[in-house]
């Protein structure tokens, strides 16, 4: 049974609100208004999670120009239990109850961090409260090692990154096996997830997206771009090769990205050994995109699930 934090969150409202009015009144009749908590799950469409409706960005920065920081931050917490309390209702357009679960661990800590975060946290320049307000937004689903993105596309230029055999393997995948680029599931790695960030935990993770796939047959599939799907990630780190061998032995592609800082920076930062082979120049942190058909992967899922394995 999932139950989602809905009179926490209301309770944080009333709190919240009476907060604000005592410390600056005056500021939050004139711009918070449910319209623009609509909007921001109205707009949950193609583009970045961090993609925020311009009536919204508007209203922050006036909140911010009146009320500094701390108001700011009291104000996107407002947002976030608003979004958190009207759940319930958008949710009965169909949750498979392994991601529903999901939804209430994330849910009870973004609540329970209003105490402990800073107010530097609640900010829109941060990736980690952008995050937050995607999965209140419905915008990204929590599926446990990552954050799945329900609105998303793989890009075209895929298919020029590496010359010819790897234009004509995105040609041939993209027609043959999804039927197109778009609609995909994108999935997005959240560090706080970290402890899920093993080959049982991202199994789980698969047969989640699974699920969401049952009851989405427009999705065409799953895919991510990461440095730890480069083929020499496994040679420097084997105890991640998991990350590539559970797709790409069921049916999954991937396909050669180019590097950028991000990629150098994930790939060295947590491990001494890439790092030394980076700086010896033996070892360039790539990004690779993975992708997964929806048949593909429901197959797996079908098999996992019949040998015992559960979300």
């Amino acid at each position: 049974m999932v139950e989602f934090p809905i009179s926490q969150a209301a309770s944080l409202i009333r709190g919240i609100s009476a907060q604000f009015a005592r410390e600056y009144p005056g500021v939050m009749e004139s711009l918070f208004s449910e319209r623009l908590t609509a909007e921001l799950v109205a707009t949950c469409t193609y583009g970045g999670y961090s993609d925020l409706p311009g009536a919204f960005r508007a209203a922050c920065a006036e909140i911010e120009r009146k009320s500094g920081l701390a108001g700011m931050a009291l104000y996107h917490k407002l947002v976030l239990a608003t979004l958190i309390a009207d759940f319930g209702w958008r949710a009965q357009k169909g949750l498979p109850l392994s991601v529903a679960s999901q939804y209430e661990v994330e849910f009870r800590r973004i609540l329970e961090q209003f105490d402990t975060n800073p107010h530097e946290f609640y900010t829109q320049e941060n990736d980690l409260f952008n995050k937050d307000l995607a999965i209140c937004r419905g915008k990204l689903i929590p599926c446990g090692a990552e954050l799945v993105d329900e609105f998303s596309g793989v890009p075209r230029s895929t298919a020029f990154r590496d010359g010819i055999n790897q234009l004509l393997g995105v040609l041939w995948f993209f027609t043959a096996r999804s039927g197109g680029f778009r609609p995909f599931y994108e999935m997005h790695m959240d560090p706080r997830s970290r402890r899920q960030f093993t080959p049982e935990g991202w199994d789980r993770c698969y047969l989640r997206v699974a699920d969401l796939l049952e009851m989405n047959p427009q999705i065409k599939g799953l895919f991510g771009s990461s440095w730890w799907y480069d083929p020499r990630v496994e040679e420097i780190t084997p105890n991640l090769g998991f990350l590539r061998h559970r797709p790409l032995q069921n049916g999954a592609c991937i396909f050669r990205m180019g590097s950028d800082g991000a990629a150098i920076g994930n790939a060295t930062g947590h491990s001494r050994r890439r790092r030394e082979q980076y700086e010896k120049g033996e070892y360039m942190p790539t990004n690779y995109l993975m992708v997964w058909a929806r048949e593909d992967l429901l197959r797996w899922a079908k098999q996992a699930r019949a040998e015992g394995l559960q979300a």
